[in-house]
């Protein structure tokens, strides 16, 4: 094992117990960097042997233990700057997070995350067609030519485009449903050659739970649109309707020509049906994104 694996080793002990998806960006980052040093070198210093040379950019690295550590307070400061509950900083870094509290029946209002929620509610249908266009239309195009010479050149691009949307919608999601994803993801598996890290693309696991994201986006994102387009409009419709029967004097509903006008006491009541239908739908698009926010870490983040 390279001294860089022994390194990456113990920063991953290191960080033991934090978040799976800040262990992902601290390891990615520290190889980065590594690699990038380790190339200056060798332009700056071409005399240098590789021993000395590994042996210096650790040294530059530091004590894993005291990367680990700062990897963690730049975690609790990028918390602090988000608005945390107070008393959130003080948990050890160990201990699960604290469940978030559930908003109350009206609270749902006051919650920005029920609103960005029923965004990604919302363009889900748009980026799952865009997903599963790519999935699918890659995959046949890039198996249906690996006979020819530029059938493996195209694979290895169409596999590299998959874990690269899966660092963009993992982005999407961490901004929209406020679930910690990964920011640094390795866009190519690791290794100490470049032929290594091409051919771990087709055995990594992580380029197949990225591709399964994508293909399941579609269905899901068909049902999140349904739901929250539906909830939104029925609720505004009804919030809307006796405004418009008094100012335009539409018929509260129509069968063929036949037109239903309702008593005044239902025009009333109308509105605040429709402020309950409006905070459950706040609610459903909360519901659905945790759920959805989960699924993303489990197919997402490397473990």
């Amino acid at each position: 094992m390279s001294e860089i694996s022994l390194y990456l080793q113990a920063l991953r002990q290191a960080l033991a117990g934090s978040d799976p998806a800040l262990v992902q960006d601290a390891l990615a980052e520290t190889e980065a960097r590594f690699r990038r040093e380790r190339e200056r070198l060798a332009w700056a210093e071409p005399m240098l042997s590789e021993a000395d040379a590994v042996r210096r950019v650790l040294d530059g690295l530091g004590p894993a233990a005291e990367r680990g550590e700062t990897y963690r307070q730049r975690e609790r400061v990028v918390a602090e700057a988000l608005g945390p509950e107070p008393g959130a900083l003080e948990a050890p870094e160990e201990t699960p997070a604290p469940a978030r509290p559930w908003p109350s029946l009206f609270g749902v209002f006051l919650e920005p995350k029920a609103y960005t929620s029923l965004v990604y509610l919302l363009v889900a249908l748009v980026t799952g067609i865009l997903y599963f266009t790519w999935a699918i239309a890659g995959l046949c195009m890039s198996l249906g030519m690996l006979a020819l010479i530029v059938g493996i050149p195209m694979m290895i691009f169409y596999l590299g485009s998959i874990r690269a949307l899966g660092l963009g919608e993992g982005r999407l999601v961490e901004a929209l449903l406020d679930v910690r994803m990964p920011r640094r993801p390795p866009l190519l598996p690791e290794g100490k050659r470049w032929l290594d890290r091409l051919g771990g693309l087709f055995v990594d696991p992580y380029t197949w739970k990225c591709l399964a994201y994508l293909v399941l986006h579609l269905p899901l994102g068909i049902l999140f649109f349904t739901f929250a387009l539906t909830g939104l409009m029925l609720s505004l419709g009804l919030i809307a309707a006796p405004f418009l029967h008094w100012i335009w004097h539409l018929p509260l509903c129509t069968f063929g020509e036949m037109e239903i006008q309702a008593p005044t006491w239902v025009l009333v009541l109308l509105p605040l049906g429709g402020i309950l239908g409006l905070a459950g739908t706040l609610h459903m698009a909360l519901g659905l994104g945790r759920l959805h926010g989960s699924m993303a870490r489990s197919l997402l983040v490397r473990r």
